[in-house]
């Protein structure tokens, strides 16, 4: 029996996102970078772009989130002592990467093969750095201050923290809110969910649209970090970079492992619902824009509890800083051996253990500025790390796509663990409380009253704001 056989399409989204794509991109736009290193200004105003867009929508997307996800919670059984192991789970896993990365860094003895030539051409990259690092120092009665302080991760006040505070202060606020609107009756929060819900699928789909061209972005992201650092920064760190990515991919593959057990299925098939998370991941500086396809792939695809992941999903980037203690941990590891120090076991021991420390200092600490807590971590050893700061400072944006990585993927797997005897169905908690399709309907005399008093209003704003330059200017 003979059957018409039909043509298979794919979306150009899968294409445009998949890893081979997008790594093509990245090693386009690596070769790019170090062929015209003089177009780093326009690569980095292209890369600026696409960050300013994602953060304009993925940062309401992940409020909102947590804001629904603490809604949803309570009618999870166990909610509390499943949030609980989730917590307790989360800081054995920080500690896990960093025992992960101080193994990989003394195993492969990265920062150990570095002849003459070699330490001479370091030596000059990092003199060369130092032009764009400022240090100040202080005398030997001046405080000592943490990286974040109680009152800055508590807010005083939700809206001007919405407005101008950092991301942790954001999400603790949020909890906050959210908490009090649950404690209040169901019927009385039902227009203020709908009208939310509305926005949150809103700003889920934008960041979607926005992350199609993500291609794009990797080039120019590779682009502009290899012109701004040089190729010969980058081969000479190639030993600490490879170490950290090799660690980094290990724990990723366990996590993808662990959900794969808990559902009794496939490494490949867990790998492939969580494909759009892990490529935005990988190749975007933003944790948060993979915040939607994590959702999306772990409640829709692999049927979690929705509650639970838009819990734990968003605020994991933010507090989960387990790729941090695995940097940290290479780090340390290769300054040790660039100097000739090489660590004994109980050495190895007490670098995870302050990895793991200055982890957690690095909450609301983003970009370069987390390298410099690497000093907490060599000082008690009595390594320098001024020395090698400049070059790792250029080099630092290489690997923030595997520490973004890494605390996506294992709260991921943490809430997997702790789903046991729930109702793991694809259908579940899909059913939102959508709001229905507002319609207005205008005569046409009153769509010419509503016209003319805009008009009134826009005027009134304009004559006003011109009444307020001329008072200023005189």
């Amino acid at each position: 029996m003979l059957r018409r056989a039909t043509s298979a399409t794919i979306p150009v989204k899968d294409i445009l996102q998949h890893p081979a794509v997008l790594l093509g991109m990245v090693l386009l736009g690596s070769w790019t970078g170090a062929v015209l290193p003089q177009g780093e200004g326009v690569f980095a105003a292209c890369a600026a772009l696409y960050l300013l867009l994602i953060q304009m929508a993925a940062l309401p997307f992940v409020i909102l989130a947590v804001y629904f996800g603490l809604q949803r919670v309570p009618a999870v059984p166990g909610a509390a002592r499943r949030l609980a192991a989730i917590f307790a789970l989360s800081l054995l896993g920080m500690l896990l990467c960093a025992l992960v990365g101080a193994a990989a860094g003394a195993i492969g003895g990265a920062g150990s093969h570095m002849d003459a030539a070699q330490a001479a051409a370091f030596g000059r990259l990092t003199l060369r750095g130092e032009g764009g690092v400022t240090m100040a120092r202080y005398g030997a009665d001046a405080p000592a201050a943490l990286p974040w302080e109680v009152g800055t991760l508590v807010p005083d006040n939700l809206f001007a923290v919405l407005a101008h505070g950092s991301l942790p202060s954001i999400l603790v606020g949020v909890l906050c809110f959210a908490a009090a609107v649950a404690a209040q009756a169901p019927g009385s929060t039902r227009s203020l969910g709908a009208i939310l819900e509305a926005a949150y699928r809103a700003l889920e789909s934008l960041v979607h649209h926005i992350n199609h061209y993500l291609p794009v972005t990797a080039f120019m992201l590779a682009a502009t970090a290899t012109a701004a650092a040089g190729i010969d920064a980058i081969l000479l760190l190639a030993g600490f970079l490879a170490t950290f990515l090799a660690g980094a991919l290990a724990v990723g593959a366990l996590a993808v492992g662990l959900i794969a057990w808990r559902l009794k299925t496939s490494p490949l098939k867990v790998a492939t619902a969580l494909r759009e998370p892990i490529a935005v991941c990988l190749f975007s500086p933003l944790a948060v824009a993979a915040v939607p396809g994590l959702i999306a792939g772990m409640s829709e695809r692999l049927g979690y509890s929705r509650g639970l992941v838009e819990l734990c999903g968003p605020i994991a980037p933010v507090f989960l800083r387990a790729g941090e203690a695995m940097f940290f941990a290479v780090l340390a590891l290769f300054v040790a051996n660039l100097y000739g120090a090489v660590p004994d076991v109980g050495t190895v021991l007490w670098i995870c253990c302050l990895s793991f420390a200055a982890a957690l200092l690095s909450v609301g600490v983003a970009g370069a500025r987390s390298v410099t807590l690497g000093g907490f971590v060599l000082a008690p050893l009595g390594l320098p790390l001024e020395a090698v700061l400049p070059v790792f400072m250029l080099v630092e944006v290489l690997c923030e796509g595997a520490r973004n990585l890494l605390s996506l993927l294992i709260p991921a797997a943490l809430i997997a663990l702790v789903s046991e005897g729930l109702y793991i169905n694809r259908a579940q908690d899909l059913v939102s409380t959508r709001p229905d399709t507002i319609r207005f309907v205008f005569s046409r005399r009153q769509l010419v009253a509503v016209s003319f008093l805009v008009c009134i209003a826009l005027a009134s704003i304009f004559s006003a704001g011109v009444g307020f330059g001329l008072h200023g200017a005189l």
